[in-house]
């Protein structure tokens, strides 16, 4: 069941991390985990081209991208 409510704004908060910590050690303190931000990166399916993301069309080869 979901509340519906953005709480990506917490993300960067240390309470978070501090209790996906102990949630990952077993209820251990001062268990400090690695949390990784890194966004995938997107291609062109056709040419293999990196792409930011808010393109329609691939700018290399032209071919349109789906979302």
């Amino acid at each position: 069941m979901s509340t519906g409510r953005d709480l990506r704004s917490l993300n960067d908060s240390p309470e978070v991390a501090d209790a996906f910590g102990k949630l990952v050690s077993g209820g251990r303190s001062n268990y400090k985990t690695v949390i990784e931000k890194t966004k995938p990166q997107l291609r062109c399916t056709a040419c293999s081209k990196i792409l930011e993301g808010k393109e329609k069309f691939c700018p290399e080869c032209g071919k349109k991208l789906t979302a």
